[in-house]
């Protein structure tokens, strides 16, 4: 698929997850990349890009306007296509994805309305430029993770710290590869996924030994330590603590 923008700036946006989606600028290098739902390609005018899909997958292709059709006839809109950088940008944004979604139901009902889909394509058209201001200013694409991504991937580990993690699961969630999730990760959270997580499984295992009487071995296995000299020897390691040492504290406090 290739797609030309001539005279006007056009997006493409993906409603699906797509893994190992080829593509390349103006004949450029060919890029093999995973991406999630809600990824944006903004073409500018006298920009080619080309896709090759490996799997069928649903998208919104529309022109990015220069005047808000939403708007009082000779309004122009407050943010014009002329503010989109000259070259191609690709970011991730949910609520880009939420508009497209919306769009998308509403272009295969037998009763859409003209007005609304003008409105529709209005808000999406603002949301994009906004986007695409900011990842060309981050250097033309998002550096890390979405702040979408980053909060389902916050609220996933919180959710299931006590368990088995891994990295290719989270990856999944996003539709992105193992190692490219790992170098986002970092970028956005300053650590590696493995240490972002034994920071959660540390701090409950400081919460239970602090409040509560149950044996360090059942606390290592609630937090999917491997044993309790490995919880012990992770407290040592990153907390300078040791498990009697959290108790001893725990229980000097309940005293007053």
């Amino acid at each position: 698929m290739n797609i030309s923008a001539q005279k006007c700036t056009f997006a493409i946006i993906l409603l699906d997850a797509v893994r190992n989606l080829k593509w390349n600028a103006d004949r450029g290098e060919d890029v093999i990349a995973s991406y999630p739902a809600g990824t944006a390609f903004v073409i500018p005018p006298h920009e080619t890009i080309q896709f090759s899909w490996p799997l069928p997958v649903e998208y919104i292709y529309f022109p990015v306007s220069n005047r808000n059709k939403a708007s009082h006839a000779g309004e122009e809109s407050a943010t014009g296509a002329d503010a989109i950088p000259p070259k191609i940008i690709r970011f991730s944004s949910k609520q880009c994805l939420q508009v497209s979604q919306i769009l998308w139901e509403e272009l295969q009902s037998e009763n859409s309305e003209d007005h609304f889909l003008q409105a529709l394509h209005s808000v999406l058209t603002n949301v994009v430029i906004r986007n695409a201001v900011m990842a060309y200013d981050a250097g033309g694409v998002q550096p890390g993770l979405s702040p979408y991504a980053c909060r389902q991937i916050e609220a996933y580990l919180l959710e299931n710290f006590r368990g088995p993690v891994s990295v290719p699961d989270m990856a999944a969630m996003l539709g992105i590869s193992a190692g490219h999730f790992a170098t986002c990760f970092r970028e956005s959270f300053g650590q590696t996924p493995h240490r972002y997580l034994l920071k959660l499984r540390l701090d409950e295992a400081e919460r239970c030994l602090r409040e509560t009487d149950m044996p360090i071995s059942e606390i290592a296995a609630r937090l999917n330590f491997s044993s309790q000299s490995h919880l012990t020897t992770a407290l040592r390691k990153y907390r300078r603590l040791t498990p009697g040492k959290i108790r001893q504290a725990g229980a000097c406090k309940s005293r007053y």
